[in-house]
């Protein structure tokens, strides 16, 4: 299960999270790498609206993907 406290890092290893997250208005990329801290920290800083309604939608994204398991 995705939380705010969810590391970057981590989720990028979900099949297609980051055209998902791209087509919701959040890259999960920096201009050098993948986003170093948390996705509620990045939702923060891209002041996106409603952070709460996106992991949301990402937990349920996640769920199309029974193999990945959890994520931390």
């Amino acid at each position: 299960m995705i939380t705010p406290d969810t590391k970057v890092e981590e989720l990028m290893k979900i099949p297609g999270i980051l055209s998902y997250c791209i087509l919701k208005g959040v890259s999960l990329i920096t201009c050098s790498d993948v986003f170093p801290d948390s996705i509620g920290k990045l939702l923060e800083m891209k002041n996106v609206a409603d952070p709460e309604t996106f992991i949301r939608e990402l937990n349920v994204y996640l769920k199309s993907f029974p193999e990945q398991g959890q994520t931390e």
